[in-house]
């Protein structure tokens, strides 16, 4: 910060973070303040008294921030500044051995070891309806595969795109369904173009079963995993998206369904338009079924629907780039970073009824994430490996 309005502003939120009343957009603030240092820490030869390093952070900070206090500062005014740099560099420093009662650490060898695990990327397999593998990770951009007259092709920017080559072909076989599969692993997503225009893009860990070309009076897909969906408007053939559980139906729309058997709940969130959710074995005239309206979100859990008005920008922030922890489960929340960084999460102490939110790059690497939950004082975490341990 270079302002004297900035040096204010951050000396008001150092003394909310003393305080514990600072608020989570407060917070985001300080974040982005506390990401613009460097990484190094600081060192042995450093440690000394706790009085020595004070002065050594005191010494960094006003560098960092170009302050200098006068003479006859404000004690309680100084107190905050310091008081909010010791927080924030006490992650990964030596200065953990004096506060760890009032701090988290990130010690040297969890940070190097975090920094290596970067986030994931555009990363899928492509099982062609003969059996055929082609991993899209590796494989060159360009066209890979033509199925019955309908081209198959990989895009720079991580898209699979099907359009019709030879008419001629594809309508001689449109009632011979064939399916391709497309399957993105942990730390893997991929947008699929299908051949009547819908968009799908796909979240880490997940699956879309799908015709190479739609054929009679609907288009059904099956997916695993979580999927965003842009619907092809066709009021002729309805749109189906079929889940272990449920079914969602559409004519064209935009919605989101997270079907994650590990959660053991699938959400379906409307964006625009409407869809009906209903239960896989059951019909939709039975009762259970339920049409949603945009910003709505069906929950399925014990067999039946809970709708509820959600903040659809949480939702899809996935699709956005970003991770949202909206005052969710603790679990919840690690096992979207397990999905995402490829790495297992395991829990020493108790968590019950730990939540917290925020908003988080999924560019990031594993040790940016880490330290910036760690700011929220509810846990640390411990590297080994691809294994991260959550601690209380």
């Amino acid at each position: 910060m270079s302002s004297n309005q900035d040096k204010e502003k951050l000396s008001k939120l150092a003394e909310k973070w003393r305080n514990g009343t600072i608020t989570e957009e407060e917070r985001i603030v300080f974040n982005t303040w506390y990401n613009s240092f460097d990484e190094t820490g600081f060192t042995a030869e450093e440690e000394g008294t706790p009085a020595d390093l004070g002065t050594a952070i005191n010494e960094r900070i006003n560098k960092k921030l170009n302050i200098r206090f006068p003479k006859q500062i404000n004690a309680k005014l100084k107190y905050s500044i310091l008081a909010a740099a010791l927080s924030l560099l006490v992650l990964g420093t030596t200065f953990f051995l004096y506060f760890n009662r009032f701090s988290s650490k990130i010690s040297k060898n969890t940070s190097q070891l975090a920094s290596v695990i970067q986030p994931g990327g555009n990363k899928a397999t492509l099982t062609l309806a003969n059996g055929e593998k082609i991993s899209l990770t590796d494989t060159t951009n360009g066209e890979i595969a033509e199925q019955s007259g309908i081209c198959v092709t990989k895009t720079a920017d991580g898209q699979l795109v099907y359009t019709v080559k030879n008419s001629a072909a594809a309508s001689s076989l449109k009632n011979t369904l064939q399916f391709n599969t497309i399957e993105t692993p942990v730390g893997g997503q991929y947008q699929i173009n299908l051949p009547d225009g819908t968009k799908v893009w796909l979240n880490a860990a997940s699956s879309l079963k799908y015709p190479t070309q739609f054929a009679g009076n609907e288009r059904k897909v099956e997916l695993t995993g979580e999927g965003y969906f842009e619907v092809s408007k066709d009021k002729k053939r309805p749109f189906t998206v079929v889940t272990d559980q449920q079914q969602v139906r559409v004519l064209g729309t935009h919605f989101n369904v997270n079907a994650y058997k590990e959660e053991h709940v699938i959400k379906t969130t409307l964006l625009e338009g409407s869809v009906r959710v209903s239960k896989i074995y059951e019909p939709e005239n039975q009762g259970s079924s339920k049409l949603l309206s945009p910003g709505q979100q069906a929950s399925l859990k014990q067999a039946s629907f809970d709708v509820n008005r959600v903040d659809i920008e949480n939702v899809v922030a996935w699709k956005n780039g970003y991770f949202t922890f909206a005052d969710e489960d603790l679990e919840v929340s690690m096992r979207k970073l397990s999905r995402w960084y490829n790495v297992d999460i395991t829990y020493d102490g108790k968590f019950d009824n730990i939540t917290f939110g925020g908003t988080i790059s999924r560019s990031k690497s594993l040790s940016e994430v880490i330290k910036i939950l760690e700011l929220t004082r509810k846990m640390k975490f411990k590297i080994e490996g691809r294994r991260i341990i959550v601690m209380s």
